[in-house]
């Protein structure tokens, strides 16, 4: 499926589009991901002004002046470029104008001419649906879908999507988050990086949702020391790969689930390929740089990411937990703090003096792990179900369970120099000075 992705800025032109009464010329620069299939990631979104474009009974015209201005601007960010419009209408995909028609045979053939590595995109949208098509080079193929990665994701798919039949396990849910919100959940794709104490009770509690596609990852095999806080391990399990005990208690509880079972460390190719069309990932990791790597890979392909990690020390106890969900366009974990420097360095010394194992032996408590794995899952499905739409941004909790206080903690500022660096930059290489 072709998909064309973004963020805040994005969504808002989209927003301007529909709510305007005269035609708009939304304009973008875009990067892609090619592998699996194409991806237009949409970033600089703005509307044309009045004095680009020229309207009349036909419809929306533009300069050649301006698409040389846009040739130019996506050749100095060595991307593509993406122009839409919206019709009136919902309920059913757009349909495209004589005009429309013209000119997407007309300017994406030149844009892929001149500008043959990159995907250009033509679209246009109405209150639920998009139409589109997208040019790589002399290929063309039409649009699938469109989804902003915000909090609550937003979609306009190209077609009719089937009505989700709601079973009886679903009424207690639909009760709360209506028969939509168990559809969207039904349909969500999510992932979990770490099937460790708290990864393994998110990967429990998302098939009870109804989560019926998710992908798993983590390279470890299930150890004695594992049974006292993983969920799904048993004695029988000691030797096996953690991924594959997380898979086979998911689908013991959801049968018909689609459940990927990777067993690696963040990142490969392979998981490069399976993460990057999941709505929202999950990172129980316990290291900073699986972090830095999940969060650029988050910040490169527009996904919402749900971190959480705990640090339990003692003499007194203290129990030091924390809950970020990084919405694209809002703040990173780098701007939350999680990733810095000087946490890698440290980790990175603390590897070439042999010390592979030290975050293994921390301490940790299956209660402890379970209250932020609950709150983890809860961000998973406001983030796919938008049961409050108010929320739109990053934001971060710390949990103290000696104390049993769960507050929110204000984030750093944003953007940081990963959000510069990395944000919607696709498949591209980052800028030099990185």
């Amino acid at each position: 499926m072709i998909e064309v992705r973004g963020t805040a800025d994005f969504l808002a032109c989209i927003e301007q589009l529909l709510d305007s009464d005269r035609e708009e010329l939304m304009i973008a620069t875009t990067h892609a991901g090619f592998n699996p299939h194409w991806l237009v990631l949409a970033a600089d979104a703005r509307l044309a002004t009045d004095s680009e474009v020229r309207r009349d009974l036909h419809g929306l015209h533009w300069s050649g002046e301006l698409t040389s201005e846009l040739y130019a601007q996506a050749r100095l960010h060595s991307g593509g470029v993406l122009l839409a419009h919206a019709h009136h209408g919902s309920g059913r995909p757009p349909g495209l104008s004589m005009t429309d028609t013209s000119t997407v045979d007309e300017i994406l053939p030149h844009l892929g001419s001149l500008l043959p590595d990159a995907l250009h995109a033509y679209l246009v949208f109405n209150k639920t649906h998009a139409t589109g098509w997208v040019q790589h080079g002399v290929h063309r193929r039409a649009l699938g879908l469109v989804r902003v990665a915000g909090c609550p994701i937003r979609r306009w798919p190209s077609s009719f999507e089937a009505a989700h039949e709601l079973r009886d396990r679903d009424d207690r849910q639909a009760g709360a988050l209506g028969d939509a919100g168990v559809a969207l959940l039904r349909t969500a794709k999510i992932g979990i990086v770490g099937l460790g104490g708290a990864g393994s009770q998110v990967n429990e509690m998302l098939a009870h949702a109804g989560v019926a596609m998710t992908v798993l990852a983590d390279r470890d095999v299930v150890k004695d020391v594992n049974l006292s806080r993983t969920h799904g391990t048993r004695p029988n399990t000691i030797g096996n790969p953690k991924v594959e005990v997380a898979r086979d208690l998911f689908t013991s509880i959801l049968p018909d689930a689609d459940v990927i079972a990777i067993r690696d460390d963040f990142p490969t190719s392979t998981l490069l390929s399976e993460f990057r069309d999941v709505e929202v990932i999950v990172a129980c990791v316990d290291n900073v740089h699986a972090r830095n790597e999940l969060n650029r890979f988050c910040l490169r392909y527009g996904i919402p990411l749900v971190d959480v990690g705990t640090t339990i020390t003692r003499g007194p106890l203290q129990i030091d937990g924390h809950l970020t969900r990084f919405v694209p366009g809002s703040q990173c974990l780098q701007c939350a703090g999680h990733v810095t420097e000087g946490l890698l360095a440290e980790e990175a010394e603390h590897a070439r003096q042999g010390k592979y194992g030290v975050n293994s032996r921390r301490p940790q408590v299956v209660s402890f792990n379970g209250l932020l794995a609950s709150a983890a899952v809860t961000e998973v499905i406001r983030i796919v179900t938008g049961f409050d739409e108010q929320v739109s941004s990053s934001r971060e909790w710390h949990y103290d369970g000696v104390r049993g206080e769960l507050r929110s903690v204000s984030l750093g500022d944003h953007p940081c120099h990963a959000c510069v660096s990395y944000a919607l930059l696709g498949d591209a290489m980052p800028a030099p000075d990185d």
